[in-house]
């Protein structure tokens, strides 16, 4: 089981080690640390690809001139504060080690034993809280000029490679309400309702704006499992003429990764719903199409995300049990051991909050105000009809 344990990183006291399972819910307040947490996952997941898919020795380019710290500021936006003597990061990833100490120095990487004939390449893509800027500003590729690549410059250029497939001959359906298909015409982000009408994206709410990309996204990534990998000739040939008789693990895409910033931005409850159901069913169909363990880890704020998790979790323990139900697609569902979440409380300390009993993922620390409203609607009727 790979893990990732952090310490004393930014608004990250302790992590404990949390076991990666395909989907993973994070909860907490604003500013806990969950995007925090996320970005150093999502990096480390970067860098095992890196040094498995390459052919050359890339572990000593990190492990020298703090360049793992410096890539990880630059590309997530970390500053310096971040960082104190007591700062921990240890990763146990599939086929290597991370582990980094401190505010400053270099980061130690250990591949594992059996690395050589193991190593695989796998897809991996960081859907930001800021995606809705693909619709919002016009010609976003050529506005954001960032001096250095980072987090949202890589996913416009993600996005150009992403949104290619989806043509007006092959438009995407997209998950949220309202029945909108999104269609790549000549370059251009086009919205198609079901009478044939058509939006530009930059015209239309910001629900959409926020869904079209990472619906999009989400959809290419897994796609891509079991299908060739990008890679230039040079690379494909050295692979093939190195890897005695396990090139395609690298030279075909294994797994799919995926880290995503509140999927519920700026939905209704019924999109968020419907957002959540198609990205479990993206995970299933990465998972049963590649031989490496696919990931979708994702931060939320919505109560309405932890209950459609619940139910589809639900849906997995009633067939384990091999009780019959026709409430929930099994295109829906996946192992109930591959579902997990955890809390960050206010101290900076992760919760597991997954009841065995049950087992559900408790939302008691997401949707406190509900409690907050029924106690004071009750006083306050009490006044009322006095």
């Amino acid at each position: 089981m790979t893990s990732l344990h952090i310490k004393s990183f930014g608004p990250i006291v302790d992590s404990t080690k949390i076991e990666l399972t395909p989907l993973i819910v994070l909860i907490g307040r604003q500013s806990a640390g969950k995007s925090t947490f996320m970005k150093v996952l999502c990096f480390c997941r970067w860098l095992e690809k890196k040094i498995m898919v390459s052919t050359d020795d890339m572990i000593d380019l990190f492990t020298h001139d703090n360049r793992f710290i410096k890539e990880l500021k630059q590309f997530h936006r970390l500053n310096d504060e971040y960082f104190t003597q007591e700062t921990e990061l240890l990763y146990d990833g599939d086929n290597l080690t991370i582990e980094y100490k401190g505010e400053n120095g270099n980061v130690k990487i250990v591949r594992k034993k059996s690395f050589a004939e193991n190593r695989f390449n796998t897809k991996l893509s960081y859907i930001p809280a800021e995606r809705n800027l693909i619709s919002a500003i016009q010609n976003v590729d050529q506005t954001y000029k960032a001096t250095e690549r980072d987090v949202l410059f890589n996913f416009i250029y993600e996005w150009d490679e992403a949104k290619s497939p989806y043509t007006s001959e092959h438009p995407f359906r997209l998950s949220a309400t309202g029945g909108f298909s999104y269609v790549n015409k000549s370059g251009a982000d086009v919205l198609l309702r079901e009478d044939g009408t058509e939006t530009p994206a930059f015209y239309a709410s910001s629900g959409m704006q926020s869904v079209m990309p990472l619906d999009v996204m989400v959809n290419y990534i897994t796609e891509r499992v079991g299908k060739n990998a990008s890679l230039s000739m040079r690379e494909r040939n050295e692979i093939s003429n190195t890897d005695n008789g396990h090139s395609h693990r690298r030279l075909e895409y294994q797994s799919a990764q995926l880290f995503i910033e509140e999927p519920e931005q700026n939905l209704y409850p019924e999109s968020q719903k419907l957002v959540v159901m198609s990205l479990v069913r993206s995970l299933k169909k990465a998972l049963e199409n590649g031989s490496e363990q696919s990931m979708i880890v994702v931060t939320t704020h919505s109560p309405y995300v932890m209950s459609v998790v619940n139910v589809l979790l639900a849906a997995a323990i009633i067939e384990e049990k091999k009780l019959k139900q026709d409430i929930i697609s099994k295109e829906y569902i996946i192992p109930s051991k591959n579902i997990s979440g955890y809390f960050i409380d206010e101290k900076g300390t992760f919760q597991n909050i997954m009841d065995n009993d049950i087992p559900m993922l408790s939302g008691n620390d997401l949707d406190g105000v509900s409690d907050w409203v029924d106690e004071s609607i009750s006083m306050l009727n009490k006044i009322l009809f006095a």
